[in-house]
């Protein structure tokens, strides 16, 4: 099978596009080329058989997983109508075991893909389930799109537009135009054409419909807890979200999905510059990342767990804990398979094409995986920082990377300060989280006078959890996730017993359902900011810095911006999304605002440190390979707001944080991020108290940027 591992050697076997051999199984048929159908390669899928017995296994640990999922009883209803959650995860997944048990599912694609729905209704990008065979091929079109308005301050109307993917910067996908040459489509010819409707649908009611219910039977997941992001999502969008940091213009999830798209072709009345409509048909096509040519091999090296020599199927090795807060994460999965991303990172390295998305702007500060740094040439007392992830994606070791953004971020503001800059506009468009602890740097740059950089948190504290902090607390063991003595009070004092942490189960009814939690707490970052940075003072005031955003900024993103303006009234731009969006539906921070995701393999690795693993609640290993099984894991507690987020046991995750102003993508700006700084240099520190654009002058300085 001809497979993205070999990513040196692809271009010359992507580029030939064989007849299917004369046989009948269909994962020999899904491997014949580089690239197939996407009929093809769901009939791979499809192939694999439903196994009661394992599926039971898995059904059984995801249930008993859920103790652990912090916003299970938040999720039932939501108390804020601006971020809806209605869904009831443990009953969906019940119902998947009761279906299990009796008449059983067709396959076994069918199967997990039933299991994975139940989270993804959640629309929470913290908690997963996805098993690998389900996610074992990048289904692909041609062309992707984006939502653009003749001017950016035209919020009340902006059109849906074709735009051919091929050439998109670090976006790269070998052999996809002669795929599709080969099928006499030629997608250059719509480019830039406008998009009248999908599937016999309206275009703009589509996207949003596509959006809003997120299926994963349309292959999307839900993964932000508001339309916007989820709509952004779909859209090509510039970003630096690539392995090593570079910019780029995303193909965007309408033109690219992991799952299956739930139908193999998408039709379309687009309609060209001189007002002529035409019809085209575009067929999805899809690529295979994994190795096998029959449908034995893709279940032994796609969906069963590995086998030793001695014919074993080996469960991955449960470790012991290395837990501190250096190591906490939030984040959000990206919109392709990492094996994708790699691809078109490998291809652009081959190809070494011209970026225009990139900034052509002097860059401030040593280099840091994420992390870029600039000064604008029309606003020189402008400078920017963007900020792609908070996490490394190049494999940096995370003391390596800490050390990296507290050096980048004191010696780049620092030397722009020098250069006379006096104010940050903060980019943090596509930012899907990362590491708490470089979310805390950052924070504490800016505001290095902070009691702490970030928001009190709480644990879920059922059965298994309560036990596990006992016995960490016997054993003072602080690798263990539970241990008091890695958490402060919210006097940022220590901890000094486990009362004051799990030892106390705090109950609170929500939604009708009485469940509980521990006591608030800090992560502990230091007695202070000099830990993690050489500032002393704010580098620039609050008042001098803006957001720029599309929404898409999600976990450790959206705590470092939600702290940023709850504590320091930071204001913001956000940039594309729906027609017809304003600021009252337009949030900077779309993400949801858990304090920490954990996965199955973490607590299972927590069961083991404090002996719990045979404890009849316990979740166990599963018995596939799967891709993801994450948890939102804690729950972090808001600062304002208190009614909208939920009354006084209010969390952040329902804290609507609506932009200051909001403005749409043009065709000269959507791929431009430069363009997009220099226009909000403008329109907010030209006049830094505006909150609203300035209207025709605004457009024209945007169209000349």
């Amino acid at each position: 099978m001809v497979r993205s591992t070999r990513a040196m050697a692809f271009a010359a076997a992507a580029v030939s596009v064989r007849a299917a051999p004369a046989v009948t199984d269909p994962c020999t048929l899904s491997s014949s080329a580089y690239w197939v159908s996407s009929a093809q390669a769901h009939a791979c899928e499809l192939a694999v058989p439903f196994n009661q017995t394992t599926s039971l296994s898995v059904v059984d640990t995801a249930i008993k997983a859920l103790q652990y999922y912090s916003t299970e009883t938040w999720f039932l209803h939501s108390p804020n109508p601006k971020i809806p959650h209605d869904w009831d995860v443990r009953l969906a997944l019940n119902t998947v075991k009761v279906k299990t048990q009796a008449s059983g599912y067709t396959t076994d694609w069918d199967f997990n893909m039933a299991v994975t729905d139940a989270f993804n209704n959640e629309w929470d990008g913290h908690t997963n389930y996805i098993a690998n065979c389900v996610q074992s091929f990048s289904y692909n079109l041609p062309f992707s799109i984006a939502m653009l308005a003749a001017s950016v301050s035209d919020t009340d109307t902006a059109y849906p537009t074709y735009l051919v993917n091929y050439d998109f910067p670090n976006q790269g996908r070998p052999g996809l135009e002669a795929y599709y040459q080969s099928l006499g489509f030629d997608a250059r010819r719509y480019d830039g054409f406008r998009i009248l409707s999908i599937n016999g649908q309206d275009a703009s009611q589509y996207l949003i419909d596509l959006a809003q219910v997120s299926s994963i039977y349309k292959g999307l997941s839900g993964g932000f807890e508001t339309l916007q992001p989820r709509y952004m999502r779909l859209m090509a969008r510039y970003s630096a979200d690539t392995p090593a940091g570079e910019f780029a213009f995303e193909v965007g999830r309408f033109g690219m999905r992991s799952f299956y798209p739930g139908e193999d072709s998408v039709s379309l009345v687009l309609q060209n510059k001189a007002g002529k409509s035409v019809s085209v048909t575009v067929p999805w096509s899809a690529h295979g990342l994994s190795t096998g040519n029959t449908t034995a091999s893709f279940i032994a090296n796609s969906c069963a767990l590995p086998v030793s020599a001695a014919g074993v199927a080996t469960v991955t090795a449960v470790k012991s804990p290395e837990r501190n807060v250096t190591t906490k994460m939030a984040f959000v999965d990206p919109d392709s398979q990492n094996e994708m991303r790699d691809i078109a990172n490998v291809y652009a390295k081959a190809n070494k094409s011209s970026n225009y998305v990139k900034p052509n702007l002097q860059s401030y500060g040593p280099k840091v995986p994420t992390i870029d740094i600039y000064r604008l040439k029309k606003h020189p007392k402008v400078g920017v920082l963007y900020i792609e992830q908070f996490s490394p994606g190049n494999g940096l070791n995370y003391r390596a990377y800490f050390d990296g953004v507290s050096d980048a971020l004191y010696k780049g503001l620092s030397d722009l300060k020098k250069d006379g800059v006096e104010y940050l506009i903060i980019d943090q468009s596509g930012n899907r989280g990362g590491y708490i602890f470089a979310g805390a740097i950052a924070m504490w740059s800016l505001f290095p006078q902070d009691l702490y950089p970030g928001f009190p948190a709480v644990y879920r504290n059922l059965d298994l959890a309560n036990k596990e902090s006992k016995r960490a607390a016997n054993k003072n063991d602080y690798n263990s996730e539970y241990f008091y003595g890695n958490y402060r009070d919210l006097d940022y004092k220590y901890l000094t017993n486990n009362k004051q942490f799990m030892g106390t189960q705090v109950e609170q009814t929500i939604n009708g359902v009485k469940d509980y939690y521990s006591v608030p707490f800090f992560d502990d970052f230091g007695d202070n900011s000099t830990s993690v940075t050489s500032f002393t003072e704010p580098p620039f005031p609050a008042s001098n810095i803006v957001f720029v955003a599309n929404g898409i900024c999600a976990s450790t993103c959206s705590v470092f911006s939600s702290y940023l303006y709850q504590k320091h009234g930071v204001r913001s731009a956000v940039f594309g999304g729906l027609p017809n969006a304003n600021r009252d539906n337009s949030q900077f921070d779309g993400g949801v605002k858990g304090s920490e995701v954990t996965s199955l393999t973490s607590i299972l690795a927590e069961l083991r440190n404090a002996n719990l693993q045979d404890d009849p609640n316990a979740p166990q290993p599963l018995p596939i390979r799967a891709a993801s099984f994450n948890l939102n894991f804690r729950n972090a507690l808001t600062y304002t707001e208190k009614e909208e987020a939920g009354g006084e046991n209010g969390i952040l995750e329902y804290v609507f944080e609506e932009a200051t102003t909001h403005y749409q993508f043009t065709k000269q700006n959507v791929d431009k991020p430069q363009q997009v700084w220099e226009f909000v240099a403008g329109q907010f520190f030209n006049n830094p108290s505006a909150e609203t654009p300035v209207g025709i002058v605004a457009d024209a300085a945007m169209d000349s940027a």
